[in-house]
């Protein structure tokens, strides 16, 4: 496909679909002057910050910054990706895609993101049946009963029961017509053995939703003696279990209402106290909480309470938390159950205040780390004392994301920390120095200069259009599927948009379809990922990324054309062979030609 015919294609999708009707599908919109308003569907709020403009059909929140085209906005509603969005909005609007070409590995034959989804709904209601209407559930209810689970919980969160007969799912789904493929696709089943098998045999099911209500994956629990004793759904094109939470679907409303998330490590950790009414409660997936879950938490909760056994995982969730903390400079607690139990069993035996008790305990990561640390050593020796804050500044001072904090958070932390080990702040800051050069690898060098320092001022028309496709690949990266063969990183100019340009085309070569935080975390240079944010921002709010696009290409291409010309013409003024200035001047006039063409009306063949 040319990239006139993308932008074409692009442009009849658009046509079809006028944002304000596509937006009043999902959100309650009134009248305000020229544009309407709404609730944003993104972040909660009680007074309308969500504006869609008909004329710009341009979408924008004014609260949570969230903005984009009618594209951007199914991709953000539907958690679809660029392609994908297309599609839909083809369907919706009625316009005939032209059939796809063999290229980009996708999902696998065809399968997109929604037939997954579509896969994983249908294996949720089955399961689900299985385990309230089936003796084959039974086994399922007798383990949920003993936990003290009621039914009513369980079948809010759709929990269901896996047969241990291995195709069961597989019979299922043929009679319903779903294909092995799609199942495969989907992680519901595995081939890795020979003939295909249900990945999930004899287990209790805990479906996993992301934010917007759909099944990404499972979670299951053995109720026998195989390994291991959870089992989740392998990484597919909707669900990585790093970004995923159980129960952040249900807990939403609880969590943006509190401005808390407290976050377990078991599934049945987050329905039990889910069941007594503290509902600002997920899970992790068998993983120790990475930057990707606080980012998403962070769009619900202005603070995030772990709660961790009593033994050596609490200390390892405290060293990472140091490094979330540090990372992204969130308010990250902790606090541990020191009764011998289990969430589940507190809440279970002792009732809900004994869990909001935990939860009320929660300290912050460095107070946590110190009190451990107390534990550890005899904090009344002075070189036992001396030893704990060297091993304190020491796990803080290897902690990465350290050399990244700014100038500010930088002299809160260590005024936090003087005042906490009772050392004077300027001692912290020389001791923090000292400890930091132990660790050459971690990035430690403060900016020297700001982000408009650093971004160079285009010279050029070409370097102009350049900014302007950084602009919209780094919000749509989907946009890079109409031009990667038509522009490379080497055609960027100057070089720091060049490297911006090498970090896009990498992340779509290994990842297709990316988000700012992947493009983000393949960047090392501080000053990069800055005007990587800043270029991300400008190019939210001019909006407009098709047309903008277009344009952005149609000057490179101009430019290009005229600079041709331009050496043409002085080669010309400087050949001495009337035959050589013959095609010289043919050349120049193809050229010219080329130009004339573009001319809305031109007649020229």
């Amino acid at each position: 496909m040319s990239g006139q015919e993308f932008f074409q294609i692009i442009q009849m999708v658009q046509n079809a679909n006028d944002i304000v009707d596509v937006v009043g599908e999902h959100v309650t919109l009134k009248r305000a002057g020229k544009n309407f308003q709404g609730l944003c569907p993104f972040h909660h709020e009680k007074t309308p910050s969500f504006s869609v403009s008909p004329d710009k059909q341009f979408y924008k929140c004014f609260g949570c910054g969230a903005g984009g085209d009618v594209i951007k906005f199914v991709q953000n509603i539907l958690k679809v990706d660029f392609k994908e969005a297309i599609e839909f909005l083809a369907r919706r609007g009625g316009v005939t895609l032209p059939e796809k070409r063999s290229g980009r590995q996708g999902s696998g034959q065809g399968i997109s993101k929604i037939d997954i989804l579509k896969a994983n709904h249908w294996a949720c209601d089955y399961y689900s049946s299985i385990l309230w209407d089936s003796p084959l559930g039974a086994e399922g209810r007798n383990y949920l009963e003993r936990r003290g689970l009621t039914p009513e919980i369980c079948k809010k969160f759709k929990l269901g029961f896996a047969p241990s007969s291995g195709t069961a799912l597989l019979e299922a789904a043929g009679k319903k017509r779903i294909l092995p493929k799609l199942l495969e696709t989907a992680g519901l089943i595995s081939s890795k053995y020979g003939a295909p098998k249900d990945l999930f045999r004899g287990r209790l099911l805990f479906p996993i939703f992301d934010a917007t209500g759909s099944v990404v994956g499972f979670g299951g629990r053995t109720l026998g003696d195989d390994q291991p004793k959870y089992l989740n759904t392998s990484e597919t094109p909707v669900f990585q279990k790093q970004r995923n939470l159980f129960g952040l679907y249900f807990a939403r409303e609880a969590i943006m209402r509190k401005k808390q998330v407290v976050v377990v490590e078991g599934y049945t950790d987050c329905l039990a106290p889910f069941q007594v009414g503290i509902e600002n409660v997920v899970a992790t997936l068998g993983t120790a909480l990475t930057e990707q879950h606080v980012q998403i938490l962070r769009r619900y909760a202005e603070e995030i309470v772990l709660i961790f056994d009593a033994d050596q995982a609490g200390q390892k969730a405290a060293d990472r938390a140091l490094n979330v903390f540090l990372s992204l400079g969130a308010d990250v607690k902790l606090s541990t159950v020191t009764s011998g139990k289990d969430p589940c069993d507190l809440v279970i035996s002792e009732g809900a205040w004994a869990m909001q008790a935990v939860i009320d305990s929660a300290v912050g990561a460095l107070e946590y780390k110190w009190r451990e640390l107390q534990r550890k050593y005899n904090i009344g020796n002075d070189s036992e004392k001396r030893a704990a804050i060297d091993d304190l500044l020491t796990t803080l001072a290897g902690c990465d994301p350290y050399g990244r904090v700014d100038v500010i958070q930088k002299g809160m932390l260590i005024s936090r920390l003087g005042s906490m080990l009772s050392v004077p702040a300027e001692q912290i800051h020389r001791m923090l120095q000292k400890y930091r050069r132990k660790f050459p690898n971690t990035p430690g060098a403060e900016r020297k200069a700001t982000v408009t320092e650093m971004v160079p001022v285009p010279e050029t028309p070409a370097q102009s259009a350049f900014k302007e496709i950084l602009e919209v690949l780094i919000c749509e990266p989907g946009y890079l599927s109409g031009i990667e063969e038509k522009l490379r990183p080497e055609d960027f100019e100057p070089e720091i948009y060049r490297k911006i340009a090498d970090h896009l085309w990498f992340c779509y070569k290994q990842l297709g379809e990316f988000s700012l935080s992947e493009l983000l975390g393949v960047v090392e240079e501080p000053i990069l990922t800055d005007i990587i944010t800043q270029f991300y921002k400008e190019g939210l709010r001019k909006g407009n990324f098709a047309q903008n696009l277009e344009d952005a290409m149609r000057c490179l291409s101009d430019f290009h054309r005229e600079a041709k010309a331009a050496r043409i013409a002085a080669s010309i003024s400087s050949t001495k062979s009337a035959d050589e200035a013959d095609q010289q001047l043919q050349m120049l006039f193809e050229n010219l030609k080329q130009s004339v063409r573009r001319i809305p009306g031109a007649l020229m063949e």
